[in-house]
């Protein structure tokens, strides 16, 4: 027997127990309760159990008198008894289910009965009632559960239908790890599943959900909105998400009732995967405007967002830190404190959701998940119709609506279950050749030690913090430890590109209480000379928060993005630049002119160390001429053909985008270069020989180029140098 299915035996006594088969419902659940209370359990659960199980069992008696005493009320009526569902007629279709562990599809039949009338709509899909019955309740449809199935108001590939399912069965796994983290309230999201109606002429497809009765509250979108409400949770979730995925991707729409969460969106850093609402690293910086971390933040150990002084104080006014923290969850005197959070992968190039799945796999399958008692043990992850609605928990899982699905499983004798769970079970066994490796790769904030979990965490977060990834800086000692590794393997950044697309944001008015229009967005982008003036100069007039947007540009250049690096380098020597046209670097750095020069040298040598042609061009021609090198340079041949020789050298395929159309064809390079060996000079030593060598290979690119006169006029300087 597997270990995942050992934690089963203490339920399975307990249905040993329900065989007063004489006696009326009521009169067998208080039977029960005394037989559990007194002398039946004990006995029956003797060679289950040992000393160190003893306060669990006693834990899990409180817990079934309280579901006894549940058990004798008035069951709740079904809200949607006025529907007269029993007059529609049954349709069999086709459920499609996710597997995000296994990365697989699986197919079934079922029965639904489906309400003609949409009871609500959204800018997308509308939501219909339906009741779905189990194979085991024959055709009583009394027994039937309710659901929820969405339909896209307009038509739609196949293919988006089935990777909305996969959006939410991923971000679902995410939701397990944060419980793993242990935050003062657990959450989930709901189960999705595809049902097709095969006896449709279109075989139509709906998002099929359980139906949960509450208020329906979304908490953030995927464009920034955060609610008034502003609970702690949600919030916390996604910026959770952001760090433990090392910057990969972040969880963002989040809404639901309380906190079981449904349509969630993810935005990922290439901007690829999840659909149209991907809105890669931009969605990540509308998220991170309208976000103040709270006490569930700092506890988890995530690290604010850089936002500058004016942002901050719009944030904590704007939405009154005081009400944030009384809506939110708080941590009481007793509660623990959740695990410090780090990120989930180990290398740059490995997929934060693979680690993510080997994670989940790892954290079931250890040698301790036998006494787990989470929320998110991935070994619930079943697809079943049992009164558990969407939510999903171990087998030895204690809380109220496992409780009552255990004690509906003893009179019902349900066996409704999920062929995906089993499969999943499977898996799980298959993997126990890794768990030794499983103990540094899984979190044991589930075991019913607390040494034994102390130790693992300490083991386990010693290795993972070395490659954490922060929200915001915390050093200038890491800062300059960023900026020498991203000129030294020229890494993209995302959170350099999260900054950047703020200070694009604040340039376009985003967050200005007047947006600007989409006439002007494109005059202000447009590098047409054909624009006038005078429409700039009228486009200027927008009053947006330059400093917050040049305190972002200068996160980003501080993070390595080239294009930051380049447009301050730009500004600093009064070129025109693409981003924040109305903007010079005199205006807001105080800085005098001989450093403003040094300023932006170190930044084009930055950036042509990290490719740029541009860049590297500007460099030579300033260590060539002696222009634009401050006060504490000299003008440096050497250097310059150093530089020139990578410029003529560099694949064309390498160019990057953003060197714009001023590049010299590589003839004119060459004969730079080949005139500063004939003259010799400012340390470079006269050679006539590399001199006729470059004269010559300049006719040659000349040539093929098309330009035979200047190609013959540098054959004829060649002949020159040989004499």
């Amino acid at each position: 027997m597997s270990e995942s299915r050992c934690s089963s035996s203490e339920w399975n006594a307990l249905v040993g127990l329900c065989d007063d088969n004489n006696l009326s419902e009521h009169d067998q659940k208080i039977a029960l309760v005394s037989r559990m209370c007194d002398q039946v359990v004990p006995s029956k659960l003797n060679h289950h159990r040992s000393s160190s199980e003893s306060g669990r069992i006693c834990f899990l008696m409180q817990k079934w008198k309280h579901v006894a005493k549940r058990c004798t009320k008035i069951p709740l009526p079904d809200p949607w008894l006025a529907f007269n569902f029993g007059n529609l007629p049954v349709r069999k279709c086709i459920r499609h289910r996710y597997s995000s562990l296994c990365k697989e599809w699986k197919q079934d039949v079922v029965r639904v009965k489906l309400h003609p009338e949409p009871f609500a709509r959204g800018a997308m899909r509308e939501c219909y009632r339906l009741k779905k019955l189990s194979e085991n309740c024959g055709d009583d449809w009394s027994h039937a559960f309710n659901y929820v199935a969405k339909k896209y108001v307009r038509n739609v590939d196949r293919t988006t239908v089935f990777e909305d399912v996969k959006l939410q069965m991923d971000s679902k796994l995410w939701a397990e790890e944060f419980n793993r983290h242990n935050p003062p309230k657990k959450i989930d999201i709901f189960q999705m599943s595809v049902l097709e109606f095969v006896d449709s002429e279109d075989h139509s497809l709906y998002h099929l959900e359980h139906f949960i009765e509450g208020e329906y509250v979304k908490y953030n979108s995927n464009s920034g909105y955060v609610t008034e409400l502003a609970r702690s949770t949600p919030q916390a979730f996604s910026h959770f998400t952001f760090e433990r995925s090392g910057h990969q991707l972040i969880v963002v729409d989040i809404q639901g009732v309380d906190d079981l969460y449904t349509d969630p969106q993810i935005h990922t850093a290439d901007g690829n995967g999840y659909g149209d609402g991907n809105l890669g690293t931009k969605g990540m910086a509308l998220f991170f405007h309208s976000h103040l971390c709270n006490e569930i933040c700092h506890n988890l150990c995530l690290t604010e967002f850089d936002l500058a002084p004016n942002e901050k104080f719009a944030l904590e006014n704007g939405f009154n830190i005081e009400r944030i923290r009384d809506a939110g969850t708080k941590l009481t005197e007793n509660s623990d404190l959740p695990d410090p959070c780090s990120s989930i992968i180990s290398d740059s190039d490995k997929s934060a959701m693979e680690c993510l799945r080997v994670r989940t796999i790892s954290s079931q399958s250890g040698n301790l998940s036998r006494h787990c008692a989470t929320v998110s043990d991935a070994s619930s992850i079943t697809y079943d119709d049992r009164e558990c609605g969407p939510v999903s928990h171990g087998e030895s899982c204690v809380c109220d609506l496992c409780l009552d699905k255990a004690m509906s499983q003893l009179y019902t004798k349900s066996s409704d279950h999920s062929d995906l769970a089993a499969d999943e079970e499977l898996d799980v066994e298959d993997s126990a050749s890794r768990r030794a490796h499983s103990r540094y790769a899984s979190s044991s904030s589930c075991c019913s030690s607390r040494h034994t979990r102390d130790n693992e965490q300490e083991n386990f977060w010693a290795e993972v913090r070395k490659m954490s990834r922060p929200a915001g800086f915390l050093s200038k000692t890491e800062l300059q430890q960023l900026i020498e590794f991203s000129r030294q393997t020229y890494t993209a950044s995302t959170l350099g590109q999260i900054h950047l697309d703020l200070a694009r944001y604040h340039e376009l008015g985003r967050f200005s209480d007047h947006e600007m229009s989409s006439s002007d967005k494109r005059i202000i982008s447009s590098t047409n000379e054909a624009v006038s003036l005078q429409d700039k100069t009228s486009v200027k007039e927008l009053k947006y928060d330059r400093k917050s947007a040049l305190f972002h540009l200068d996160v980003a250049r501080r993070c390595g993005v080239l294009e930051a690096i380049l447009t301050m380098a730009e500004m600093a020597y009064n070129m025109p630049h693409d981003l924040l046209k109305d903007v010079e670097i005199r205006d807001w750095w105080d800085v005098n002119d001989s450093n403003v020069e040094e300023f932006g040298l170190d930044l084009m040598e930055t950036a042509a160390d990290m490719g740029n042609r541009f860049a590297m061009l500007f460099i030579a021609e300033a260590y060539e001429t002696g222009l634009h090198l401050g006060p504490t340079r000299s003008p440096s041949w050497p250097r310059s053909v150093e530089w020139y020789t990578r410029v003529a050298t560099q694949p064309e395929a390498e160019v990057d985008g953003l060197d714009g159309s001023l590049i010299p064809p590589r003839y004119e390079i060459l004969k730079k270069m080949a005139e500063m060996y004939r003259q010799g000079g400012c340390g470079l030593c006269q050679d006539f020989h590399r001199a006729y060598e470059l004269f010559t290979e300049a006719a040659e690119a000349a040539m093929t180029d098309m330009h035979g006169k200047i190609a013959s006029k540098l054959y004829e300087l060649a002949e020159q140098c040989a004499s």
